[in-house]
């Protein structure tokens, strides 16, 4: 889907979660979805924590919100799979932000330590896995 219709999609009453490589547009895509129904839920904020308890930190984060959620961030993945384990979060739109690979790198030796490329491919692998996961879960 092209951006317009992105910027089009009613989120009126849903949730929703953008998922990604690092770099690859998350958190200004959600800016520009952010409403003022919506609580934005940066999953960035919460990596302090490490992987693991940033996940959760999110996670409860977005739980408890009061309003709908725009949640964004590569801890994402993680949520959406915890989320579904736990049965406490299934976000009505999931946007999965892909960026090729030569364009990752360029980003993200430009913007981000260029000495953790190495590990963009292994992050990837990871997250499609997760994703898969996800995915048998929910339609299990």
């Amino acid at each position: 889907m092209e951006l317009k219709g992105i910027l089009e999609i009613d989120l009126n009453g849903k949730n929703l979660l953008i998922i990604g490589c690092p770099a690859s547009g998350k958190t200004w895509l959600s800016w520009l979805l952010k409403r003022d129904s919506h609580q934005l839920i940066h999953t960035d904020d919460y990596i302090f924590q490490g992987y693991e308890m940033g996940m959760y930190g999110a996670l409860n984060a977005t739980v408890c919100s009061v309003k709908n959620t725009i949640v964004e961030g590569v801890l994402g993945y993680r949520m959406l799979r915890k989320g579904a384990e736990y049965g406490n979060y299934y976000p009505d739109i999931v946007i999965e932000i892909k960026t090729p690979e030569h364009q990752a790198i360029k980003i993200y030796s430009k913007e981000r330590d260029a000495k953790k490329i190495k590990y963009l491919q292994q992050f990837n692998s990871s997250h499609e896995k997760i994703l898969s996961e996800y995915k048998k879960m929910v339609r299990g």
